[in-house]
């Protein structure tokens, strides 16, 4: 049996100096926390990320009503407005922006830990968020990999119709393990690896009466256009950058998020239309559709690999995403023009 009171007798007047140092530190810390409700950061992100507490309710599974009486207390503790309202939005003041930089690496180390990341065992389900265009050629080298390193893995695919708020939404809440987007999603507490590079390439139905292969400026303006709608791609859905390239103002016919109903429309009408080389080489001979020169270059779209970095502290999951990313470079490297 240990002698307990002989046992702290030879400990060190400095070390029980120090452990009483800790003990009233985290006492301390525990007087602050004790009157603040640590549930009310999870709603604060939420706010931040969506811009709206009816959306914020909703990720959370709570009434507006909570939501209000969370940003309520917030805004008491802080003493400051935090989000204030901008149109249909809510704005987040400086004071925000400094608590959201300040808290997301240490509360994503807390859902990390929350959800209790093993370092030895091997998952049984990965979540996967990207739009359904992406998915066609990422999760197939996600499978790859863990056909070597976990083959009863099950992968889950989930999108979002490439919201950059739901996107925010899945990365922060752990709604989603990795993320593929053609948005970096910059943040300290994320790692954002460009993957791929898309070259966007014009396209009109193989019938069409009055282009043959190529697309001047001047044709350009007399067609009808339709555009990509899409929040996250910011080359494709911005038309002033396209209009700027081509130097004419597109008319525009129909917007779609969508890369099939775009070609669907492009091969039943006279429209034209952007879309991937990638995605025009795998569709080319299933739709009525050509490729058309032009008298201009479209700057290529990124698209990267996006993941917590707590993640990365899960060896399986630093595994995977190593092997994903030499991957992704040497299929980079190869359709690279030489």
């Amino acid at each position: 049996m240990i002698d307990v009171e002989n046992t702290n007798s030879r400990i060190s007047p400095e070390v029980r100096g120090l452990d009483r140092m800790k003990e009233n530190t985290l006492t301390d810390r525990f007087k602050m926390v004790k009157n603040f409700d640590l549930n009310l950061l999870t709603t604060f992100e939420a706010v931040f990320i969506h811009r709206s507490g009816t959306k914020a309710a909703d990720a959370l599974g709570i009434t507006p009503s909570a939501v209000s009486q969370a940003l309520g207390r917030l805004r008491v503790h802080y003493n400051d407005a935090l989000f204030i309202r901008d149109g249909k939005a809510l704005a987040p003041t400086t004071v925000a922006i400094g608590i959201h930089e300040g808290l997301a690496e240490a509360y994503d180390n807390l859902v990390a830990k929350l959800q209790n990341i093993s370092f030895d065992s091997l998952p049984t389900r990965l979540v996967v968020h990207c739009s359904p265009y992406i998915s066609m050629f990422t999760i197939n080298v996600m499978r790859k990999v863990l056909d070597e390193i976990a083959p009863d893995c099950e992968i889950v695919h989930s999108t979002s119709g490439n919201s950059i708020a739901e996107t925010e939404d899945a990365l922060i809440f752990r709604k989603a393990d990795i993320i593929f987007d053609v948005h970096p999603h910059v943040s300290h507490s994320r790692v954002s690896q460009h993957i791929s590079s898309e070259v966007p390439v014009m396209i009109c139905r193989r019938s069409h009466p009055r282009l043959r292969g190529s697309l001047s400026r001047e044709q350009a303006a007399q067609e009808s256009h339709i555009f990509v709608d899409s929040e996250s791609t910011s080359l494709l859905s911005n038309r002033l950058d396209v209009n700027t390239l081509l130097q004419v103002d597109r008319k525009c016919r129909f917007i779609s998020p969508s890369f099939l109903s775009i070609i669907s429309m492009v091969e039943t009408s006279d429209m034209l239309a952007f879309i991937t080389e990638r995605f025009y080489e795998k569709m080319k001979n299933a739709f009525d559709i050509k490729k058309l020169s032009t008298d201009m270059t479209l700057p290529s779209q990124p698209v990267y690999m996006v993941y917590n970095k707590a993640a990365l502290n899960n060896q399986f999951f630093s595994t995977l995403v190593r092997k994903m990313t030499d991957t992704f470079l040497q299929e980079f490297q190869n359709n690279s023009p030489r």
